[in-house]
């Protein structure tokens, strides 16, 4: 008998995947955690029945969303991950000559797991990174620390999610006194076509920032294929890269970052004009 995964994403959506087996089920206070060997995408992480990444793709998530942001600053030297509990934020963050990563995750079962089952994800002995069990709210609002990029690597912000008090208006003015100067924020977004309103609610959680755009990309284990990522800046152009790669990337590429922000007609009047905001065009 087969044994499949599916993923109820929404009421009118499922996706499935195949599975030789599970390799780990357990319940931490905040969150079912399973690890899946799949047939076709090899071992993957759910969190409450959600895939959160799978072997076969999780370069192209974890590319996209760090080194937008990182090749957009001048010089990072600090940087925020919230979430980001997989390690696969903070390898890709650790390739470019940071000082100091600070990894705020609010569940130490997720790292726990993934450094026992997804052990090639993360980069947890580099001395540069710090690991903090924290609720990301709490810490950002208690924090005196400035950090020249701030990166969301959270779940989705479902209803009643444990992500969801972190994508609100409040959380993101916050984020933004807790930038330097040049600093940047990057947010997942999930797919731009399911739930129309949460993702225009997202959008306009960034009024606090002077420059907001949207870029895309492919990750096949996502729902739908196609995910989008909300970058805000205090003053860099996100569109243009400040240094360029200096190490093998597999997704990411100087013509990715900039396709990336080229959005089709549905996108950009989903999202309307921000005609308040400064023109970077």
């Amino acid at each position: 008998m087969e044994l499949w995964y599916i993923q109820d994403y929404i009421n009118d959506y499922k996706m499935g995947l195949r599975v030789k087996e599970t390799i780990f089920q357990g319940k931490t206070r905040f969150q079912e955690i399973t690890i899946l060997d799949t047939y076709l995408y090899g071992r993957v992480l759910l969190l409450d029945g959600i895939a959160q990444l799978s072997e076969k793709d999780e370069f192209m998530y974890h590319e996209m969303l760090v080194h937008v942001p990182m090749f957009s600053h001048p010089y990072p030297e600090k940087v925020l991950i919230i979430g980001g509990g997989d390690g696969g934020a903070s390898r890709e963050v650790l390739k470019h000559p940071v000082k100091e990563v600070t990894l705020v995750d609010i569940d130490e079962g997720v790292v726990e797991v993934c450094q026992q089952y997804l052990p090639q994800l993360g980069k947890w002995d580099d001395p540069r990174l710090t690991v903090l069990i924290d609720d990301a709210r709490r810490y950002l609002f208690s924090t005196s620390e400035v950090f020249d990029v701030i990166i969301m690597d959270s779940t989705d912000p479902l209803p009643r999610g444990v992500a969801q008090p972190l994508f609100t208006p409040e959380f993101f003015t916050q984020a933004f006194h807790h930038l330097s100067p040049q600093g940047i924020i990057v947010s997942q977004m999930e797919p731009p076509f399911f739930d129309v309103d949460r993702v225009k609610n997202l959008w306009r959680s960034f009024d606090t920032f002077p420059i907001v755009s949207l870029y895309w990309g492919l990750v096949p284990t996502y729902p739908g294929g196609v995910w989008s990522y909300i970058i805000a800046s205090k003053s860099p152009d996100p569109r243009q890269q400040k240094r360029l790669p200096d190490f093998p990337t597999r997704y990411y590429s100087p013509t990715i970052h900039q396709a990336a922000f080229i959005l089709p007609p549905f996108l950009e009047e989903m999202l309307e004009t921000r005609e308040d905001k400064e023109d970077i065009s």
